[in-house]
């Protein structure tokens, strides 16, 4: 037993890093540099990983901060940067891989105001849509991939087999930028890391979805007043019951409840996997209903291979106790098709900040809001809505939403929108973009909602 303990110590502690381009975008001058070497290959034991530039350079002269329309879409030569990731594996080996962006030199344009907009290119050269991201260090480090703290964290994947994939990097100083009295020949610049390590593959890493008889149980659901993530599968002696909640009832993802310590016979959850928690392709339903449950936090879930979110912590019934949703930053919505339902009925909440949502590929998000009666800081200015067909009910019933930016949002695929801002009674401004609202009578909708200034930027 001993033994085996140490040989897994042993793979989990393989770690590949590998250098792949320096890319560097400069303010006033504003051109881009890269650096690099080509190819760049390390192998440690069982795993080879190659990285291999292309020939493409990122050069841009003369350029002004811009918008993500304008900056996820440049395709001139010069202002992209192709590279591959590729795995050789000998033997039954899976590598969870990250990419991540790292600012190097001094940078004198904060990296507030620097955009990073990675895509992966399928085998035909086109590229799946993704959310470009403002600049921004992981506070914390990921022990699924090997990636240390203070990095910022652009895509994280595994590989079981040999295989290659492309990607495609741009970088552009944002739109809100103000270059006015900064005095010029400002310059920002970042390393580009990919982390490997040996380990489980994200599926043997897989919570299962609702309705089982665990913590979901009613018995349960009603007397959960918070619900916490973790990085490891202990479960300590004050537990009073535990649940293998791994989707291969292997043991990798666990949950239990204690005492809350309020006397009233309720508890606390913990979910714990190791290093994270991946979270199934079908989350719906997972958090709906706690009717008691005032905080949940999810700093060690992987969402990254869920497709579907509905119902994923509102309904249609009514939850009067949560407060407060803590999203970490493996919290990723890259592969979501479905969010209808998402945050209904939780009337008790008043803030989310949800910009970091990538929903390039939602279609749906139907009653998303509907009856947050207390929400009035709804942060979505990063939502991608090129894809979505029905807004219905989407903000109804907010009744204290006061300022709706909806400056992102792309309408020219929806078809149901009926009742989108209905009785949402102290709403008095809200922004749209012209060229991407084509909603049909948006006027006469605002204003039959109340709406006291409506901006069409």
């Amino acid at each position: 037993m001993k033994m085996k303990k140490k040989e897994n110590i042993i793979i989990i502690a393989i770690l590949v890093v590998m250098l792949i381009a320096i890319i560097g975008v400069s303010y006033a001058a504003f051109s881009f540099s890269q650096q690099g070497n080509t190819p760049n290959k390390i192998t440690t034991g069982s795993i080879t990983m190659t990285y291999e530039e292309s020939d493409n350079t990122i050069s841009i002269g003369n350029a002004l901060p811009t918008t993500d329309e304008t900056g996820i879409a440049r395709l001139k030569d010069g202002e992209y940067f192709d590279f591959t990731v590729s795995s050789e594996i000998t033997g039954e080996v899976n590598i969870n891989y990250e990419i991540s962006a790292k600012e190097v030199g001094e940078g004198t344009i904060d990296g507030s105001n620097i955009k990073l907009y990675l895509t992966k290119l399928t085998d035909d050269g086109e590229e799946q849509l993704m959310t470009p991201k403002t600049y921004n260090e992981e506070s914390t480090s990921n022990t699924f991939t090997g990636r240390p703290a203070g990095e910022m964290s652009l895509y994280t994947s595994s590989m079981n087999s040999s295989e290659s994939n492309n990607y495609r990097l741009r970088m552009y100083v944002r739109e809100e930028y103000n270059p006015q009295g900064d005095g010029g020949g400002l310059s920002f610049a970042v390393q580009v890391n990919v982390y490997g390590k040996a380990g489980l593959s994200m599926e043997d890493r897989m919570m299962r979805t609702a309705g089982h008889e665990d913590f979901h149980a009613n018995e349960y659901k009603s007397k959960i007043t918070s619900i916490v993530t973790k990085g490891d599968t202990i479960i300590p002696e004050s537990a009073t019951e535990s649940w293998d909640i791994s989707e291969k009832q292997n043991g990798n993802v666990i949950a239990y409840v204690e005492d809350d310590g309020t006397g009233s016979g309720t508890y606390k959850l913990t979910l714990g996997g190791e290093g994270k928690i991946i979270a199934n392709y079908d989350m719906s339903l997972y958090f709906n209903s706690f009717s008691k449950c005032d905080t949940i936090d999810l700093t060690y879930l992987d969402t990254s291979l869920t497709e579907k979110m509905n119902y994923m912590f509102g309904g249609l019934s009514k939850n009067e106790a949560l407060s407060e949703i803590i999203f970490g930053s493996s919290f990723n919505t890259f592969n979501v098709e479905s969010m209808s339902m998402m945050f209904a009925n939780l009337t008790k909440i008043t803030e989310l900040d949800l910009s970091h949502f990538d929903t390039s590929n939602v279609v749906n998000m139907q009653a998303m809001f509907w009856c947050c009666y207390e929400l009035t800081d709804l942060n979505i200015s990063s939502f991608n809505t090129s894809k979505i067909t029905s807004l219905y009910n989407m903000f109804s019933y907010c009744y204290n939403l006061e300022v709706l930016d909806l400056r992102s949002f792309d309408t020219s695929k929806v078809t149901e929108y009926e009742n989108l801002l209905k009785n949402t009674t102290n709403l008095t401004e809200i922004l749209v973009t012209r060229s991407r609202w084509t909603i049909p009578n948006s006027t006469d909708i605002f204003e039959s909602s109340g709406v006291k200034e409506f901006t069409y930027v």
